[in-house]
């Protein structure tokens, strides 16, 4: 699902995650990377850590949507607390969203989204 926001606007980004093996119980952290070039793929340490919230629990969190997993990502310039350039400080243009899914064993790592900034 493409997404666009102004420059202006600090929004939550949702990007639901779909479990094909495993738990959430898994899942130790959620990341999200967003650049220009969509033929690059981020390494693990260049993304930031982003809330994971988990609807399919018994009691789910404010922003989460029953019955769905989601990496939620505040971005714009209200973005406080995260890594200048990848979600605070972005300018007008296309970007490719990455998602990152750690587990104790390994690292998946998704193209998932668009995002515009107008």
């Amino acid at each position: 699902m493409a997404v666009s926001i102004y420059s202006t606007a600090t929004e939550y980004i949702a990007n639901q995650v779909t479990l094909t093996r495993g738990t959430v119980a898994d899942i130790v952290s959620a990341g999200v990377y967003v650049n220009t070039n969509p033929n690059t793929v981020p390494t693990v340490s260049s993304f930031t850590t982003v809330t994971l919230v988990d609807g399919t629990s018994g009691s789910p969190p404010p922003l989460a949507v029953a019955g769905q997993i989601d990496v939620l990502t505040k971005v714009g310039p209200g973005a406080t607390g995260v890594t200048a350039g990848d979600l605070s400080t972005l300018v007008a243009g296309s970007y490719q969203v990455w998602i990152l899914i750690k587990t104790s064993t390994e690292a998946i790592i998704r193209k998932i989204d668009t995002l515009t900034v107008l």
